[in-house]
Order: structure tokens, then C-alpha cells, then sequence
């Protein structure tokens, strides 16, 4: 359970921020979030946060919160358009998830940009299993073809 309470000045914004997790106590967080303000092209102005995460202070539309407010640059958040494996294998009409085999190249696709994303693809793969073989001790591979 959570509410969020939020008082504006002329320069930042207060969030006032309480929560419970489970049946732990209420815990209170108050928020200083400090706003940069930039003109717009047709008048007026737009205000932005400036990320209150220690050593960031970018200028974001949008704060997360974790164990603090933060951008998504200190979450290391990505976009969704940047979780491409997905979205490559969609764009060649592979069937979804890693462990499925690669498909051939579809109708209407140049060979150039074919290759680049199933490289890509495969770069992405290899990087998802390496992670997966580290959390369970290694792959073992007799053949030496995953080098």
C-alpha cells in the first residue's frame, strides 16, 4: 500500500511519499525534486524534473521509483524498443524465444539487412545463454563449437 502527497514551489516540487510493504511498518520518504524549466516553440514554458539521484541531476520528463526516485538512466532502465532480440526475430517471422531455431530470411527483406539482424540475433542469443550457463555453473561444450 502506498500514497503520495505532492506540494509545488516555484523551483521544485515536494513529493511526500508513504508505504508499507507486507505487514512491515509505514515507512514516510519525503522528496525534494528539483525543476529545470525550457521554453517551447510555439510559447510558454515546460518544466522538467532534474533527477535527485546523488551525481545525476538530468533533465527527465519521468521519475522511477525503486528504493528512491530516480531516472531511468540510474535504473538502467531501457525502452521498450531497445529489448531488440524480440523485436528482430518479429521482424524476420522467426518464431519467439531463444531456444527456438533461427528461421530462413522472408520474402521482401534485403540479404544485407537480413544478415545485420540475425547477427545481431545471434549476438543477442549467445549473451542471454552465457548468462543463463553462468547462474548454473557453465555450459559444458566437448565440441568447441560455441567459440
Amino acid at each position: 500500500m502506498a500514497s503520495i502527497s505532492v506540494r509545488a514551489e516555484s523551483d521544485r516540487i515536494i513529493l511526500n511519499y508513504r508505504h508499507q510493504r507486507g505487514n512491515s511498518e509505514w515507512e514516510d520518504k519525503n522528496y525534494p525534486v528539483r525543476l529545470d524549466w525550457t521554453d517551447c516553440n510555439f510559447g510558454g514554458k515546460r518544466a522538467w524534473f532534474l533527477c535527485p539521484a546523488q551525481s545525476c541531476g538530468r533533465r527527465v520528463a519521468i521519475l522511477y521509483r525503486g528504493g528512491i526516485l530516480a531516472c531511468r538512466h540510474c535504473y538502467r532502465l531501457a525502452y521498450p524498443s531497445q529489448s531488440e532480440a524480440g523485436y528482430e526475430r518479429a521482424r524476420l517471422n522467426w518464431q519467439p524465444g531463444i531456444l527456438n531455431p533461427n528461421g530462413w530470411k522472408p520474402k521482401g527483406i534485403h540479404w544485407n539487412t537480413f544478415s545485420r539482424l540475425a547477427l545481431k540475433h545471434n549476438a543477442y542469443t549467445r549473451e542471454a545463454l552465457d548468462g543463463i550457463g553462468q547462474c548454473f555453473g557453465g555450459f559444458k561444450d566437448p565440441l568447441g563449437v560455441l567459440e
